[in-house]
């Protein structure tokens, strides 16, 4: 029995019977409008732009696409939970000042490139370590694939 899946380009489901000779790469389910932080962004920042545009992961760029780390909403759950471990207090000026995103960020993060199988992003993806991959192409962020990207995408 041949299994039918599902790929979602441009919110239209496609229906694929043979998804082996379609070959889907990762640029056909990245998300292209990518919100960036920058380094010196703060951590008020930071936190700002996952509540203004309910987003889970933010890449941190240079020049508005060179890559240079990550953050996701659990990176700064994490690193807030530590500082008041540590018994120091948290206000406003604390977040506005003290840090900023590449305090907090992974930096170097892993990636994949625009061209690369389905499969690779979700190998990637499944292995449990987190739960987005940045997209470059050419040393640039061009994309953001997540988690809920393939669940989208590799409905069974």
């Amino acid at each position: 029995m041949m299994q039918i899946m599902f790929y979602l380009i441009s919110k239209d489901f496609i229906c694929v019977e043979n998804i082996i000779k379609m070959k889907p790469t990762v640029a056909a389910i990245m998300t292209k409008e990518v919100v960036v932080a920058s380094p010196e962004n703060s951590l008020i920042q930071v936190i700002e732009f996952f509540n203004r545009f309910k987003i889970q992961h933010l890449p941190v760029c240079r020049n508005q696409n060179e890559l240079v780390g990550i953050i996701s909403v659990n990176d700064v759950v994490k690193f807030l939970y530590d500082y008041v471990v540590e018994g120091k207090a948290i206000n406003e000026n604390v977040l506005k000042l003290s840090f900023t995103a590449a305090d907090i960020m992974t930096p170097n993060p892993t990636y994949t490139s625009p061209d690369a199988p389905l499969e690779h992003a979700h190998e990637v993806l499944s292995s449990g370590k987190f739960h987005s991959l940045p997209v470059c192409k050419d040393g640039k962020l061009v994309g953001i694939v997540t988690t809920n990207d393939l669940i989208k995408v590799l409905h069974l």
